[in-house]
């Protein structure tokens, strides 16, 4: 086990405050990657941020035709959501075939975009020791 302090950010600046405050600090929202890579040992934050609660989860059609999407909507209702899937249908699709219901539930965008790469060299903490 891995000791690290546990936050509940009550809103976006706070969450930018405490990880700007500690380097090692990470933010947890789906969680679908962050603990994944805190079980093999290769993230080991001293604090965990969590965002999960934060009004971050709204998909918004503009008037260009553009999508504002939050950092918080689930892979899986983004994929579902009807303008999404009419005006971006690849898009949609890309999601529905990236990963399992289960985690298209928990994953979401931001930690799409945030998270580590999946290359198996990333991930196991033996192959970078090895090369150091």
């Amino acid at each position: 086990m891995i000791p690290f302090r546990y936050a509940r950010a009550g809103s976006a600046d706070e969450a930018i405050a405490a990880v700007a405050a500690d380097g090692q600090a990470r933010y947890l929202a789906g969680g679908t990657t962050l603990v994944d890579l805190a079980k093999l040992h290769v993230e080991t934050p001293s604090a965990v941020v969590d965002i999960g609660r934060l009004p971050l989860t709204r998909i918004e059609s503009l008037p260009d035709g553009r999508l504002r999407i939050g950092a918080l909507v689930s892979n899986r209702d983004l994929a579902e959501h009807p303008p999404v899937k009419r005006r971006f249908p690849a898009l949609s699709q890309a999601i529905l075939s990236g990963a399992s219901p289960q985690i298209r539930n928990m994953a979401t965008l931001g930690g799409n975009l945030m998270q580590r790469t999946r290359c198996t060299y990333f991930r196991d903490n033996r192959l970078r020791l090895q090369q150091a």
